[in-house]
């Protein structure tokens, strides 16, 4: 097949015309630039959203806020930044200044964030506000303040210091809450966190005892006082008769209950309650309701440790999974006028996706559940204006309002095809039309045996706008880049590469929507992808290849057939997210290297002489820069911060939904890291004494184990699993700098192990492999014994060694449904596979022919029942569609066991459940604590993901022969 010029062919003909002085094609001078006028990208291929979110106070932005609200009938609004900063604003759109009132930062000694605030229902009068914040030690007793202040009748307002009356305090923490609310009997409300961090689940084992504040809702009368209290206690709080309980207490059993509301018209208390692992909760929030963490996290059962509290189990009202979003944001029941069809709905969000969505219900059934809006915005909080219209708050600074899309349904005119978005003159010859700009990285992400090609597009004479302070950039509506990726079709330059897909990120004037297209076999032109993403089979360069460049030596070519995954749009989104900049690689220091045009000149500089960027770079470009991996001239820790930071930090980052606290950025010293020294909080995998990073010795070090390994501690969770040689020896070698040199890492013995070895002998034999140390007989002796280790955890370290034609060729997470369909199958093998197979252990949970379980329905004649389709769905969602019969329940015991099982029978003494083992289980009602139906498949999922295509299409072939 004769291929078209590409990527490289480009960049040869750029450096060229530049050396000789020549115009470059399609491209100005080097100090003029070229408008882009042709641009087609613009909408969605899907249709819009019904609604969209559009700027209120457009011209006041502030750092981190995390409540705003009316300041009553003043005409002016308040909010509160996490800093402790509080501000008041005349409520107009035309308003251009916040007014500072008061600074809460200086009012404790290791002050940590401020969390929520509340203006009394009489505030006109009294002048009253209420707000919590935090001092910075963990699980400190009165690390958690809440206080009331007034405010002065001056213009603007300011707070009076000397008015601070303090109402509550507890412990300080990891979740703190905290939503401050009032009823309409003039009560006050406020939550609390568990206080732990992510790992382990509530490590206080506070979240049943009613004892502690944390966890709870709680509900006092602030209007009033009692004996030593600045408040007192309502008469009807449900628990102020049990003993030891805190009779402040509403509600408990929550993990992190970050916002709820009141409706003014119903009373209903709704709350939103950060999830853990798994589950996302909205809970319809009654007196004295137990909502179950951290024995449930919404239908999971978590843990059966600990001893539940007085009030039975309440199942969350909705919960959605982290296949959806990763934080919730609890928010209001609408009652606006503005958007009538949403009259009486629950309006709530998500602070990683910016997704926001309705529901109703009735009691606590949900009735309607629909996704309204993307906004892409880190949402912290919702609140109302002076007429009840929903208003959307940013965490990046900015206030929105809900507003009907006025965007007509276009989606039909969107390119489907590459060559019509306007970023070519020749897409053939990958060519950029006038205006489009390439650009270069001083460092990429592992690519995985691809190159890549970037461009960027701005329409007209749009700029970037540079915020140097706050390092951001900030980008014009139709702004465009581009990243196209290549197979290299050998290593000695003069053939050309082969095209697979070309990237694009188009921002709507809020939103970054990413999209995919894969070039088709003449390499002319290249197609749109749907939304789900889709998998290709290439051959491409193996990474092992450069393993060489980091020795020095000559690198040799080498090729393999994989699995080349095109991410969904939904995948994209979670690396090119808010928190890390959005634009993946586009940071200052990583733009700080040579130009494409010139080598002496930054990436930055020749932007800003294209007119490209406003704003004042020059801080930016004197700052460090990135290092490739291959650097020999930069040292080791900028090389290895490097690409940790562009590898790794658009999920750990502040804010990047990361679940641990790491945070990569390259602009980030060492000791804010919080890696350094630092245990792990999400498992040790087995390393005695684990850290982080343990200087000087990877082999304690959780972060090399998670680089090393192919199994399912591997990072980054979206990218191959055959992992980067090149950066595993380069973080090695860095953690070991960092300590005492007589650390010497090889081999740990002489013997090569059995199956019997500890994780940090086998990361100890990993580098041995890694590093070239071992002969052929004993790599060979090494991989035979670990390929059957039976601890997954120390496998997974030697999975990428062996030979392709040895691996198990599994589906994993995003399987190919209509591949599946279209392989034939044999039922034969099939059958085999359900009765001998060890992984699947099919006839645990289903009978067949009178052999098997009970615990699934009976597999005789089920092709009569269900389609191919529907078979296929239940094998790789089990949980989708689940028959009332077979509705997975779950009980808590009086003595804190928990039981899952299939229902068997319920009488008015007892129930009878069984388990996923077959075993059942009889339990005396006076023996329940609480039961509730889980709305999971007692099958587990991810069954189908651990299978061969071939495997998963016999099983299908066996299913369908059932009739």
């Amino acid at each position: 097949m004769l291929l078209q010029p590409t990527s490289r062919v480009v960049g040869v003909i750029i450096l060229f015309c530049s050396l000789l002085g020549m115009a470059i094609p399609g491209m100005a001078a080097a100090d003029e630039r070229i408008h882009w006028t042709n641009s087609k990208l613009q909408g969605t291929p899907e249709p819009p959203k019904p609604f969209v979110v559009e700027r209120v106070y457009p011209k006041l932005e502030f750092k981190q806020p995390v409540e705003v609200m009316r300041l009553a009938d003043s005409g002016r609004m308040i909010l509160l930044e996490v800093g402790g900063k509080i501000y008041t604003f005349v409520d107009s759109e035309d308003c251009v200044q916040a007014d500072e009132a008061f600074d809460l930062a200086p009012r404790l000694k290791q002050f940590s964030r401020a969390l929520g605030m509340a203006v009394h229902p009489r505030f006109s009068s009294n002048r009253q506000i209420f707000v919590v914040y935090v001092e910075n030690p963990i699980a400190k007793p009165d690390g958690t303040r809440l206080s009331r202040f007034r405010m002065t009748d001056s213009e603007p307002p300011t707070i009076d210091p000397e008015s601070e009356e303090v109402l509550l305090t507890w412990h300080s923490g990891g979740h703190n809450g905290c939503a401050i609310r009032f009823d309409a009997q003039g009560y006050l409300y406020f939550s609390a966190g568990d206080g732990a961090r992510p790992f382990p689940p509530d490590e206080y084992h506070v979240s049943q005892d009613l004892s502690d504040l944390r966890s709870t809702i709680c509900r006092i009368d602030i209007d009033h006082r009692e004996g030593d209290r600045n408040y007192r206690i309502p008469a009807d709080n449900p628990f102020i008769d049990i003993a030891g309980a805190r009779p402040e207490v509403w509600a408990f059993g929550f993990r992190n209950p970050w916002r709820f509301s009141i409706d003014p018209l119903t009373q209903q208390l709704i709350c939103g309650d950060v999830g853990w692992e798994l589950w996302e909760l909205i809970h319809r929030v009654e007196r004295g309701g137990n909502y179950g963490w951290s024995i449930f996290e919404g239908p999971q059962s978590i843990r059966s440790d600990l001893t539940p509290g007085p009030s039975p189990i309440r199942p969350p009202l909705f919960a959605y999974p982290h296949t959806e979003g990763l934080s919730v944001t609890g928010g209001i029941i609408y009652r606006g006028l503005e958007l009538e069809e949403l009259q009486g709905t629950y309006l709530y969000g998500d602070y990683v996706n910016g997704k926001i969505w309705g529901l109703r219900f009735d009691e606590n059934k949900v009735t309607w559940q629909a996704e309204l809006a993307n906004t892409n915005l880190p949402i912290i909080t919702f609140s109302q204006d002076q007429n009840g219209e929903l208003l959307v708050i940013s965490f990046g600074g900015t206030i929105h309002r809900l507003v009907r899309n006025p965007e007509p349904d276009r989606s039909a005119e969107f390119p489907r095809l590459l060559s019509q978005t306007g970023l070519f003159a020749d897409t053939a010859q990958l060519l950029p039309s006038p205006g489009v700009i390439p650009y270069r990285l001083q460092v990429t992400a592992f690519e995985d045996g691809v190159t890549s090609s970037y461009l960027v597009g701005l329409p007209g004479s749009e700029t970037i706008e540079l915020k140097q302070q706050k390092r951001q950039w900030v980008f014009p509506k139709n702004a465009v880049f581009a990243k196209t990726i290549s197979i290299p079709s050998s290593n000695s330059g003069d053939a050309q590469d082969i095209r697979l897909e070309t990237q694009i990120l188009h921002y709507d004037g809020l939103n970054w929507n990413p999209y995919s297209y894969v070039w088709n076999k003449q390499q002319t032109d290249a197609n749109l992808v749907g939304s789900d993403g889709t998998t290709l089979e290439v051959e491409i360069a193996d990474s092992s290849h450069l393993s060489k460049i980091a020795k020095d030596d000559k690198p040799e070519f080498h090729s393999t057939r994989k699995s080349w995954r095109v991410h969904s749009r939904s995948e994209c989104l979670s690396c090119h997210n808010s928190p890390s900049g959005t634009i993946a690689g586009w940071d200052f220091a990583n733009l700080n290297g040579p130009s494409m045009t010139s080598s002496n000149r930054s990436q930055l500089e020749e932007f800003d002489r294209k007119g490209l960027i406003r704003g004042d770079i020059k801080p930016a470009w004197t700052k460090h820069t990135m290092a490739s991996p291959t650097d020999k001239n930069a040292s080791l820790e900028v090389r290895a911060r490097s690409y940790l930071s562009i590898n790794c930090s658009h999920c750990h980052c502040r804010g990047g939904g990361g679940t641990v606290a790491l945070e990569l950025p390259f602009s980030n010293p060492l000791d804010k890291l919080n890696a350094i020294d630092q245990p792990p909080t999400q498992g040790n995998f087995g390393i005695e004494n684990a850290r982080v990073i343990a200087p000087g010795d990877p082999f304690r070090s959780i972060l090399y184990y998670r680089m090393a390994t192919c199994g399912a501690g591997h990072m980054p969770k979206l990218w191959s699993r055959d992992n980067d040689s090149l950066g595993i020896r380069l973080v090695h070698d860095w953690i070991a700098s960092m300590g005492n040199e007589s650390i010497v890492h090889r081999k740990p013995s002489s013997a090569i192990p059995n199956q019997a070895i500890s994780t940090r002998d086998a990361l100890g034999w990993f580098h041995a492999i890694e590093t070239n140390e071992l002969t052929e007989k004993e790599r060979s002796d090494l991989l035979r014994n670990m390929a059957v280790n039976v601890d997954p955890i120390v496998r997974g370290l030697f999975e990428r060694f062996l030979p392709k034609s040895e691996r198990v060729q599994r589906l994993g997470a995003n399987i190919d449904r209509r591949r599946i369909l279209d392989l034939p199958g044999n039922a034969e093998r099939g059958a085999q596979l359900y009765r001998a197979s060890a992984a699947m252990q099919c006839r645990n949970c289903h009978r067949l022919a009178g052999v098997g379980q009970s615990v699934g329905p009976d597999l005789d004649g089920i092709a009569a029942k269900r389609g191919r389709e529907d078979l296929l769905e239940s094998l790789i969602e089990p949980s989708k569609r689940i028959e009332p019969a077979f509705q997975s329940h779950s009980i808590l015991t009086t003595d804190g066991r928990t039981i899952t099982g299939l229902m068997v029978e319920r009488t008015d003494k007892h129930t009878t459940l069984r388990s996923a083992d077959g075993k059942s289980h009889t339990i005396d009602d006076d023996e329940i604590e609480s039961s509730r139906a889980l709305g999971v498949s007692l099958m587990p999922a991810g069954l189908a993901g651990d299978m061969t295509a071939d495997e998963l299409a016999d099983l299908l072939a066996f299913l369908e022969s059932l009739h």
